[in-house]
């Protein structure tokens, strides 16, 4: 197996060593081990998930320090002072960790949203947004959406990890306004589609053309929730 050398790296050390056989265990840690030196036949190969957190967070820092340019498979296993082994038996592409990169950021933050109120919760799904932005986890998620249109792998993985996270999360804040009775109907497929372009499209285009990602203030927060609610059926009327 080709293994990566180890990496002074102390607080990833742990990966570094790997047992040889596949897994994420340590060698001196290799519960296959016998009193007798020998090793027992391996029982699968377990994954740790210390190991997807560090090259999860390696991945954040390289797309952040160098772009999509220098995002390569080797310098984020170097960075998690992990193997590129171990990195491959979790995501066979860069650009299927990437979209791992993606979906961690967009889940991380926005999941799990219920204030209470159609508005609240709207607030908070803006909110979440903007702290994406403000985090390091800013810049690499726009290098992503960049290269998008240049690699068609890299495009269908954040439309399943970045675009349908949003709409399912948009969809379930509608569902909750329609069980609180704020809303008569859900919205159909089709202004879903639109209002969750409206969204993700946002925050691409004011990074490209107004701001840079930490200055995304309350105000402008508060005008995208109110034409939000704007496009809303309020009154009892389906989307359609």
């Amino acid at each position: 197996m080709d293994m990566e050398p180890p990496y002074l790296n102390p607080k990833r050390m742990l990966f570094v060593y790997g047992s040889g056989d596949g897994s994420d265990t340590p060698a001196r840690e290799n519960p296959g081990m016998t009193a007798q030196g020998g090793t027992e036949p391996p029982k699968g190969r377990p994954k740790d998930p210390r190991v997807d957190a560090a090259l999860l967070d390696a991945a954040i820092e390289v797309l952040n320090e160098s772009g999509w340019a220098a995002f390569t498979t080797t310098a984020v296993a170097r960075r998690a002072g992990a193997s590129t082994a171990s990195l491959y038996r979790r995501w066979p592409s860069k650009q299927a960790l990437a979209g791992a990169v993606a979906r961690h950021i967009a889940l991380d933050e926005l999941g799990g949203i219920d204030t209470g109120s159609l508005e609240g919760d709207l607030r908070e799904l803006l909110s979440s947004k903007r702290r994406i932005l403000e985090n390091t986890t800013g810049p690499a998620l726009l290098s992503l959406m960049g290269q998008a249109p240049h690699d068609e792998e890299l495009r269908r993985i954040l439309h399943d990890d970045v675009y349908a996270v949003v709409r399912d999360q948009l969809e379930t804040l509608i569902t909750q306004a329609v069980t609180r009775g704020e809303l008569q109907n859900p919205l159909d497929a089709s202004r879903l589609d639109v209002l969750t372009l409206v969204l993700v499209g946002a925050t691409v285009a004011r990074s490209v053309f107004l701001t840079r990602p930490g200055e995304v203030d309350a105000d402008t927060v508060e005008t995208e929730l109110h034409l939000l609610l704007a496009a809303l059926p309020r009154g009892g009327v389906s989307g359609g």
